[in-house]
């Protein structure tokens, strides 16, 4: 979704790689070429996870001097084993510039302890240093799930509550949200290796990874070269739980699964694209990685190519494959219902519930006339608590991941009505899977997050009757009501914590950071939103568009013109944690930080026979 504009920053940003000092040393002699050295400086690891080096020199070939240290000693010879030399171009056509460079794959990280990386070439020698840390004993989790509000942030989260407990003398009333109970709050940075402002793959792949990496990839660290699948890889979190202490992993979302949060856990690429990801998605029943059980959409990406609907790049039907390896694959909720009522529960799930992404909460509950070709979907309740009880099965434990993606994507249209039932739907999957940990699994970790924000934010009510009333710009302006606000009035007769009415008599006046230009009326729309379209066919530039919100007032856009729809933000976003190793997130982190408090909660030791910390 959104892609023209995602292919554009994904261009800039690689064009400026070789520029940045996030990835390149200083250079003090005229004629030393650029080095780029990959894991980049400041890395963390645990020891005994898997990666791969690189170094590339900007050059015509290697020079004379050329040679690459890790303490001192030869890099051949501190990790026991040669390299392989590759080369190629990058950058403009008319004016490519060479790139040399050597890449030892599926290393073994070291004991704990500094290691500095040291590269001659040309005269001058560039430095990364390296931290491998020392393992913690477990804090007596053995399962964790982590719950990603994709695009979640403080106001969005308070937002949600107003609409779903309304507000009385100031106070919300009723049960507080579920991480409201939490014992631990705390924040997290986000930025990507390559820009101050993340994506979901980037911002997944670093708390699966505890390594940054650039907009739009997973599990890698970017290099200068076309091939998307070459770049150096690191092992991610899940791969390391199941193939260091045989633990099961799980992903319910109502994205593709071939969606970049998604394939964090699985993924080695820096191509966003998502024939790429299913490309990934193939590999990692190769691999043997065998993601336990996988809850969420995106069937196209199963089909083969020559099939109807399909976007695979090949011929292969991954639904034939995955049920050759085993798994029972089940396709809507009244058979994942099933599934779950039989008498004996399966190890291996593959539940496939749209061919896209699966539909928002309000088209799959209120506005149904939308969701005609898939109206048979499960909730992510459902879908969580589903994946709990296929992975509890494991007495090693489990690691799930359960992403609402449609926050996301309903704020990328500034859809608020669907964003905040989303929001809320997030909510209740996450009440759900509280009360199941504490009646089955106690010793299990629950970590709320998200892997960025939007600049969203509420500054009043308005009268929708008022606003409706007017007839210019302006009378419709003062229908928003900002000094003295009054509640909204959604109302929820029923108790289930969604809204009875989504076309109260009075809404939220909200706003957004970034957005093109577009009008906006504070009102539910029957369909999802189409703020502003192209003026022709390349998409190069986007203007309001008149069939959406054609009385609503007007917002001048404040975004490249090239932007179809609002971006990601730059805020820290929320950190909420409760169960074994909670303390570790109670304060603000880096996102690679998930990953080593992750680790310390399980006491994960890669290096030890038993993947475990004494």
């Amino acid at each position: 979704m959104h892609m023209p504009f995602r292919r554009f920053r994904f261009a800039v940003a690689f064009s400026l790689l070789v520029l940045t000092t996030l990835f390149i040393a200083p250079v003090t002699a005229q004629d030393a070429p650029p080095v780029l050295i990959l894991p980049v400086d400041g890395a963390n690891f645990l020891p005994g996870v898997r990666f791969d080096f690189r170094v590339e020199v900007h050059a015509e070939a290697l020079p004379d001097d050329f040679a690459v240290t890790v303490n001192g000693d030869p890099a051949a010879d501190f990790f026991g084993s040669e390299s392989t030399e590759e080369s190629w171009t990058f950058g403009e056509e008319d004016a490519p510039t060479p790139s040399q460079s050597v890449i030892w794959r599926d290393l073994t990280s070291p004991a704990p302890g500094e290691y500095t990386v040291e590269v001659i070439a040309g005269g001058t020698t560039h430095t990364a240093l390296w931290t491998v840390r020392e393992p913690q004993a477990s804090a007596g989790a053995r399962n964790i799930i982590l719950f990603v509000a994709d695009g979640g942030n403080i106001p969005l989260f308070t937002a949600a509550r107003l609409v779903s407990r309304g507000q009385v003398n100031g106070r919300y009333p009723g049960e507080p949200m579920a991480w409201e109970t939490f014992e631990e709050f705390g924040l997290s940075r986000t930025s990507a290796l390559d820009g101050i402002i993340t994506d979901s793959a980037a911002g997944a792949s670093a708390w699966q990874t505890g390594h940054k990496t650039a907009v739009e990839a997973t599990g890698i660290y970017p290099d200068t070269s076309a091939d998307p699948f070459d770049d150096p890889n690191v092992e991610t979190l899940a791969e390391l739980l199941r193939r260091t202490r045989g633990m099961s992993i799980g992903i319910a979302t109502n994205s593709e699964l071939v969606d970049a949060t998604s394939a964090s856990l699985y993924g080695h690429a820096r191509d966003r694209e998502r024939s790429t990801r299913s490309l990934m998605l193939a590999g990692m029943l190769e691999s043997g990685l065998n993601i336990d059980v996988m809850l969420g959409g995106g069937g196209r990406y199963f089909l083969p190519a020559s099939a109807e609907g399909s976007r695979r790049p090949d011929e292969r039907d991954m639904f034939v494959e995955f049920e050759a390896a085993g798994y029972t694959v089940v396709t809507n909720a009244t058979e994942l219902d099933a599934l779950m009522s039989g008498d004996a529960l399966p190890t291996r799930v593959l539940g496939v519930f749209h061919q896209g992404y699966m539909d928002a909460w309000l088209d799959r509950n209120v506005y149904t006339e939308n969701v005609e070709e898939f109206p048979d979907q499960p909730g992510l309740d459902v879908t969580t608590l589903a994946a709990l009880e296929l992975l509890n099965q494991n007495p090693n434990g489990f690691f799930l991941q359960v992403e609402n993606d449609y926050i996301d994507s309903g704020e990328h249209v500034m859809d608020f009505e669907r964003t905040i039932a989303d929001t809320i739907e997030f909510e209740r999957a996450i009440a759900a899977a509280v009360e199941w940990v504490q009646a089955n699994a106690p010793d299990t970790l629950i970590v709320v997050t998200a892997d960025h924000a939007f600049g969203f934010d509420v500054y009043g009510t308005v009268d929708v009757e008022a606003f409706n009333a007017g007839t210019t710009n302006e009378e419709r302006r003062d229908a928003i009501e900002v000094d003295v606000a009054p509640p909204p009035s959604y109302m929820d007769v029923d108790g289930d914590l969604y809204p009875d009415n989504w076309e109260p008599d009075r809404t939220l006046a909200f706003t957004f950071g970034s957005y093109p230009d577009h009008t906006e009326d504070f009102q539910v729309s029957p369909e999802e939103r189409t703020p502003a379209v192209g003026i022709d066919e390349d998409e190069t530039a986007y203007v309001d568009n008149p069939d959406d919100d054609p009385n609503g007032i007007v917002r001048s856009g404040n975004l490249p013109m090239g932007a179809s729809d609002s971006v990601h933000s730059l805020q820290d976003v929320p950190v909420f944690a409760t169960g074994p190793g909670s303390d570790f997130f109670g304060r603000v982190i880096d996102n690679t930080e998930f990953f080593f408090g992750f680790a310390r909660a399980l006491g994960l030791d890669p290096s030890a026979e038993d993947g475990t910390a004494r």
